[in-house]
């Protein structure tokens, strides 16, 4: 058995100018990530890898992530792939996930995560807004069959009215 959670980066900032992969959170992004790792914690506690896309944003989502629910930094990988808002490159990905590990974090982007997402659950599945997550359980056992998996979806703003 496989799970995977697709967790979107925080809020960006627009504010510098910067190329898109340089794109900094926003403070409202780092308080909602935290939040989302606050009130998930026992939940994001169960995985044992967190793989990010080098994006920025995304790097400091995945790295707060870590530091909130107590996750060894060298966990934490970073694969360029997941540097793409094209969900074939996401599930070209996912097929090659280190089958060692069964339960994986992965930090990106939209749409890629969305339509990906989608396309690997039993039932559709909402747009992943900024710190959002979809998580899914699949019967299979190697990363490179996943299908039909059974989806779980966390918003921020359900974090954050716990607050």
């Amino acid at each position: 058995m496989k799970e995977l959670l697709f967790l979107r980066h925080a809020k960006s900032s627009w504010e510098w100018s910067v190329e898109d992969r340089n794109r900094p959170l926003q403070p409202k992004g780092i308080k909602a990530i935290i939040a989302v790792a606050q009130h998930w914690k026992k939940d994001f506690q169960a995985f044992e890898m967190i793989v990010s896309s080098p994006a920025n944003r995304a790097l400091h989502t995945a790295t707060i992530i870590a530091r909130e629910i107590g996750f060894p930094l060298s966990q934490v990988s970073i694969k360029e792939t997941l540097y793409s808002f094209n969900s074939k490159d996401v599930l070209r990905q996912i097929k090659q996930l280190d089958d060692r590990f069964s339960k994986i974090i992965l930090v990106g982007h939209n749409p890629a995560f969305t339509y990906a997402a989608d396309y690997l659950s039993v039932k559709p599945t909402p747009e992943l807004k900024t710190a959002d997550w979809i998580s899914l359980t699949f019967a299979q056992s190697l990363w490179a069959n996943v299908a039909n998996g059974q989806a779980i979806y966390g918003s921020k703003k359900e974090a954050l009215k716990q607050q």
